[in-house]
């Protein structure tokens, strides 16, 4: 278990870096974890960095949960590229605050590619022949399958695989066979590319665990329909009826997520091994693994696809519910190894999901605005930090939420009040909607010095931002999208970057978050 620290919760898209193509890569990693160190924290937090869909944005609905997607490729350095053709085209396609547009980077990022795929089928390289035969036995359980996925989707124009031929619909082996001979050039080229993006992520956690910082990883609750693994496992999952969220104060029919409903009772009889083999999967990449909907492990809130109605609850009963949350749990458990697992548990959740959680060990999430103190007839105010359980992870907002900064000039001069009261401070008083950095460092200061295992802050709320990631059940450019406002390398330069990283981390340090101290031979602390 990782010890009390404090992370950075950054999409990777969002980390900006001088050799960039204009959307965060695996490189930019390394000086993401030189300003993180400087700040005090040890974490990068991240949100699912496996390949989406063209058209797609949002890293939850993914074309493979096993493949790292190729966007995010550091290219300067790979085998076959000459770095000058990198810096040529990074002058073209690269913008400043706004990223690259996706559709247009894996245009560019795959001819480039090509350019390495050709180099090592010259066999100039015969290490690199070596370590590709490897990879390519040591992944065959879900690789074979995503690039025939990924090569059929390009042969029939990104086409729906439920419209495609039956016998490729349906998985046919003899059918398989016989196309993938038709396309063995880019099925080859295709798990190459996957063989750079998991070979260069190796070596850039391989560096970040020397320099003392974790890595964590985020295990979306379900691959998309339009998914390899859907496509490859019909069978895993029902797909007449898709996931969502159950009605609340904000939806009085709830969440349409249209990801496809788990067959829990199918899982369950093959032993959970596709669960078992994402987890450890995961374990390769990743020291931490937030889990995403972690209410759906236990009761999957579920709807008949295109139907408005209320929807209804597998498990049906609170008891099976207890039980299979538990079940599921407890084997995510046994395959995360030394990687730390937390839960994402907001939204609708019933007691005995947080119970079981406690009894586990398993930090919850808990998040400043919706921790508040209930009386019988009124808000009470907001919780204090330092009333916060050790087994937690403590943060101000996640990737759904506006930032601290928005937040704070929505509440109203009561709402001020008590959040200043709850964190230890003197009331509020007239503010004029704009949270200060003095205000701002005391609502960090108490969060960091809860009890709570980890604190994880979205990067926004440490520098006083007001961009955020993304609003729930919007589609739009502007989610997805946000960008650093600096090159991490010219930015850990300014005086003023560098005043701001200097107060967190004595923020940090105050509160036993941070401290100089070297990583263990196994990089973990």
């Amino acid at each position: 278990m990782i010890g009390r620290c404090a992370g950075v919760l950054i999409p990777l898209f969002s980390v900006r870096s001088v050799h960039d193509f204009g959307r965060g890569e695996f490189g930019g990693l390394i000086p993401m974890a030189d300003m993180a160190l400087a700040m005090g924290h040890r974490l990068l937090q991240l949100l699912p960095i496996d390949e989406v869909a063209p058209g797609e944005t949002s890293p939850y609905s993914a074309l493979s949960v096993f493949a790292l997607d190729p966007i995010y490729l550091s290219l300067r350095l790979l085998p076959g590229i000459d770095p000058r053709d990198c810096d040529a085209i990074r002058k073209t396609i690269r913008g400043e605050d706004r990223p690259t547009d996706p559709a247009r980077l894996r245009r560019v990022k795959d001819r480039l590619l090509q350019a390495s795929y050709r180099y090592f089928k010259s066999g100039a390289d015969r290490e690199l022949g070596v370590q590709y035969q490897e990879f390519v036995e040591l992944h065959r359980d879900w690789l074979d399958d995503y690039v025939l996925f990924k090569a059929l989707k390009e042969k029939f124009g990104e086409a729906k695989w439920e419209s495609w031929p039956p016998a490729l619909r349906d998985h046919e082996p003899q059918a398989l066979a016989a196309v993938s001979k038709t396309l063995n050039e880019r099925l080859s080229m295709l798990k190459y590319v996957q063989f750079l993006a998991h070979r260069q992520w190796r070596c850039v956690h391989e560096k970040l665990l020397g320099m003392g910082v974790f890595i964590g990883g985020d295990l979306a609750f379900s691959p998309g329909r339009e998914s390899a693994e859907v496509w490859a496992n019909r069978q895993l999952f029902n797909l007449e009826r898709a996931v969502g969220a159950p009605p609340d104060a904000f939806s009085a029919v709830g969440q349409r997520w249209g990801l496809p409903k788990p067959d829990w009772q199918y899982m369950r009889a093959s032993n959970f091994e596709f669960l078992r083999r994402r987890v450890r999967h995961a374990r390769e990449l990743y020291d931490v693994l937030r889990l995403d909907h972690v209410v759906g492990l236990c009761r999957t809130y579920n709807y008949l696809l295109n139907d408005t109605v209320d929807g209804e609850f597998d498990p049906p009963s609170e008891a099976a519910q207890k039980i299979q949350g538990e079940e599921i749990l407890r084997i995510i458990l046994a395959e995360a190894g030394p990687m730390q697992i937390v839960a994402e548990d907001l939204g609708v959740i019933p007691g005995f999901v947080r119970e079981t959680l406690a009894a586990l060990e398993i930090p919850g999430y808990k998040v400043l605005r919706w921790e508040k103190k209930r009386t019988a007839n009124e808000d009470g105010g907001f919780v204090n930090p330092a009333h916060y359980p050790r087994v937690s992870l403590a943060t101000t907002g996640t990737h759904d939420t506006n930032t601290l900064v928005e937040w704070w000039a929505a509440l109203s001069e009561r709402e001020r009040s008590q959040l200043m009261e709850a964190v230890n401070r003197e009331p509020a008083g007239r503010s004029d909607g704009v949270l200060d950095e003095a205000r701002l460092d005391a609502i960090l200061e108490s969060v960091y010095a809860s009890p709570a295992q980890l604190v994880v802050t979205p990067i926004q709320d440490l520098f006083g931002w007001n961009a955020r990631i993304n609003v729930p059940g919007t589609v739009g450019t502007a989610n997805w999208s946000w960008r650093l406002p600096f090159d991490l390398e010219t930015a850990m330069a300014d005086s003023r970057v560098q005043a701001r990283m200097a107060r967190l981390r004595a923020i940090c340090e105050r509160t036993g978050r941070f401290e100089a101290i070297q990583p263990s031979i196994s990089g973990r602390l």
